[in-house]
């Protein structure tokens, strides 16, 4: 990570994975082995230079990873999701005394090597969020700390939609317009498939 650019800002990395359920393979995604390595090891070793930290967001805790997992604080109607993960990462960041997170999601994992440098290039707005192909990447962000109460907020009021918390928080969007698609995912065997070709032209394996 250019420190510079973060303006020494100490980033803790969330890779989000407590709310996904479905499976492929009878494995969860990011346990999929892409090329000789996890998904989970590709994402890793990809964001990890990028932050000062890295957390996994997951309710299970029997996983064979070198990450300290951080389940869902399930307080709102036993629900999951991605706003329930980013709630329980900011949660975390503010015990530990981060002020910014880098989110991920668990299914992606060709990140771009800049990612979070071209996001923290507008550190001073509260989210930025990633964009290709015009797509919002809603769980390829960088978020406040201090979002916590409008978060909690809307949580107690019901939101589940990402995408609407965010634009009620006047996101910021940063676009990168780049063939592979750097924030492809994963979630059906097809998408596995189309996966294992762009490794190739990532220089992946």
């Amino acid at each position: 990570m250019n420190k510079e650019m973060s303006n020494k800002i100490h980033l803790l990395g969330v890779i989000l994975a407590g709310g996904q359920s479905r499976r492929l393979g009878g494995n969860d995604k990011f346990l999929i082995t892409l090329g000789k390595r996890r998904i989970i090891d590709h994402i890793v070793d990809r964001l990890g230079p990028q932050v000062d930290k890295i957390i996994l967001n997951a309710n299970r805790l029997d996983l064979d990873i070198r990450l300290e997992v951080v389940p869902d604080i399930l307080d709102y109607g036993g629900q999951a999701g991605p706003m329930i993960g980013l709630f329980s990462a900011l949660k975390y960041a503010k015990s530990h005394s981060y002020k910014k997170i880098v989110t991920v999601s668990a299914d992606a994992p060709f990140i771009p090597d800049n990612f979070v440098e071209r996001l923290m290039r507008h550190s001073s707005n509260s989210v930025v969020v990633a964009k290709s192909n015009g797509h919002v990447h809603s769980t390829h962000a960088v978020w406040d700390v201090s979002l916590l109460n409008d978060l909690d907020k809307a949580l107690k009021m019901g939101e589940r939609k990402m995408m609407s918390w965010i634009k009620s928080q006047k996101a910021v969007e940063i676009e990168w317009s780049i063939d592979p698609d750097p924030f492809f995912n994963i979630n059906t065997a097809e998408d596995l498939e189309n996966a294992k070709k762009l490794a190739e032209r990532f220089k992946f394996l």
